[in-house]
């Protein structure tokens, strides 16, 4: 029995040191490209190779821009779930004229998707098709771990900067390559899911200075922390379910999201009104019964991620429409 005590706790011992690890390195990939020493710049994957925009012709300019960035288990834009881009084809079906853009990877400041032109390409590949395939549930916990720790990264205030503004380079020509129209000032809203509403909130700043248009964030369970480009932010969306903690969870472990606190980036934001809680009903943070799950249904027949898809395609068309504000009442 011992022994099985000593290799558990050796084992855990393991994880942990492995965690700390690459919590170390987690600020190297942002901090190498500052510095010059990443040969990698990238443009973002053909407009036409995306499943939201059409597969022949030039891209044509649209009536409002959406990006999306997916949560921390993905390992590149091009593996998004099914669900997700059944998520993304049906709201691409209920706001016409909006052009989708799904071709960043979040978690890298040049897009480089984990199974890209990494030295553990080979790694993270074999523990994404291990998880495909319904095993190695431990092992590829690592992703998540990834992940997170860049997320971490984008809301760290020394690093943070860097990091935003690396990944906000790739949003933006991508967009370009979608067929935004620079100078016109068209509204552009970024859609984060998870850790991804972190991202679009550290992004939004740079997008918004370089493009001078207005930025919308639709957060889906996103983990935000009191993000300084909040201030660049027209309106913050928080979609949040009844039995997601972890969007409450991030608001408890930064300072500057306490209600204490007046008057950090976040709490001038609540004060001024440009945030809105949306409650989505009983939904989880991600699995089963999540934003995007297709079986389970809500009191009135409509699935989880029907009602998900609803609520931002009404947010779209009204930002569409009107510029920037909502036509959801303020929840705040």
């Amino acid at each position: 029995m011992s022994f099985i005590f000593e290799s558990l706790f050796c084992l855990v011992g393991l994880g942990l040191f492995l965690v700390l690890v690459m919590a170390l390195l987690s600020p190297l990939e942002a901090l190498g490209w500052w510095a010059g020493w990443s040969a990698r710049d990238i443009s973002p994957s053909s407009p036409a190779g995306s499943p939201t925009l059409p597969t022949t012709g030039q891209p044509q300019p649209g009536k409002h821009y959406v990006i999306y960035l997916t949560a921390i288990g993905g390992i590149s834009a091009a593996d998004i779930s099914g669900r997700e881009r059944s998520f993304l084809a049906k709201l691409s079906a209920l706001v016409p004229g909006t052009v989708i853009v799904d071709d960043v990877f979040p978690f890298s400041v040049t897009n480089n998707p984990l199974n890209g032109e990494r030295p553990l390409a080979w790694l993270w590949q074999r523990i994404h098709n291990s998880r495909m395939r319904g095993r190695g549930a431990l092992i590829s916990g690592l992703i998540f771990v990834r992940n997170l720790l860049q997320v971490a990264v984008s809301a760290d205030p020394r690093y943070g900067p860097i990091y935003n503004v690396g990944v906000a380079r790739e949003l933006a020509k991508s967009l370009l390559a979608h067929g935004y129209p620079a100078g016109s000032g068209q509204p552009i809203t970024i859609m984060g899911w998870s850790g991804g509403g972190q991202i679009s909130v550290g992004t939004a700043r740079y997008l918004h200075q370089a493009f001078a248009a207005p930025i919308t964030v639709i957060s889906i369970g996103g983990v935000i922390a009191d993000e300084p480009g909040i201030a660049d932010v027209a309106h913050l969306y928080h979609l949040n379910g009844s039995r997601d903690p972890a969007p409450h969870l991030i608001g408890l472990l930064w300072p500057g999201r306490w209600p204490l606190l007046r008057y950090s980036a976040w709490n001038r934001a609540i004060q001024a009104g440009r945030i809105t809680n949306i409650d989505t009903g009983p939904m989880k943070h991600t699995g089963r019964e999540d934003y995007f799950d297709r079986k389970s249904t809500l009191p009135d027949g409509q699935t989880y991620a029907d009602r998900t898809v609803s609520i931002i395609a009404g947010i779209i068309a009204g930002e569409a429409a009107h510029g920037t504000g909502s036509l959801l009442p303020e929840t705040t």
